[in-house]
């Protein structure tokens, strides 16, 4: 997937360029050679950009997800019921 055109790109044969990728948590790395990428870890990705030549087809490594996902944290309501039968809280 080509990168959109831009408004204004650092001049210089050697520019590395992240952007992200608006409505997700990804981002995308284009090296000066050409080659592109995309990771949600922006250690992981400057990494790979940083290892040119040598860097991997494909982009960075990702992390695999958990087995069992953990609870979510203790201030989200995820039971509508709850919702629908908490105190109004006073103004």
């Amino acid at each position: 997937m080509p990168l959109p055109p831009v408004r204004q790109l650092p001049a210089g044969e050697r520019v590395l360029r992240v952007d992200w990728l608006p409505g997700s948590d990804r981002l995308r790395g284009l090296c000066h050679c050409g080659a592109e990428a995309e990771a949600e870890d922006p250690t992981a990705m400057w990494e790979w950009l940083l290892a040119h030549p040598d860097h991997p087809a494909g982009g960075p490594e990702e992390p695999a997800p958990p087995a069992v996902l953990p609870p979510p944290p203790p201030h989200v309501v995820t039971d509508p019921r709850t919702i629908r039968v908490r105190t109004p809280v006073p103004a």
